[in-house]
């Protein structure tokens, strides 16, 4: 893949923080290896990276190892 799906504009690659749910739990993941749109900032993961965010998430929340833990406030809108 070399353009992006949104706007056709140019994929660079690129590591990038992002945080998932999973159920309620929000997991922070550094350094995932992405291709980021130079037009747009879309962001899209290769099907083994996706699988590896997948994995590290199960694995944090079975046996709770993470390098640290933060407070998000939430709000309701």
């Amino acid at each position: 893949m070399n353009k992006c799906y949104q706007c056709g504009g140019k994929l660079k690659r690129e590591n990038i923080d992002i945080a998932r749910y999973w159920g309620k739990d929000l997991i922070a993941l550094n350094d995932v290896p992405s291709l980021v749109c130079t037009k747009c900032g879309e962001r899209y993961f290769e099907a083994k990276v996706s699988s590896k965010i997948d994995e590290r998430i199960q694995g944090v929340l079975e046996r709770r190892s993470f390098i640290e833990k933060i407070d998000v406030p939430v709000v309701q809108f």
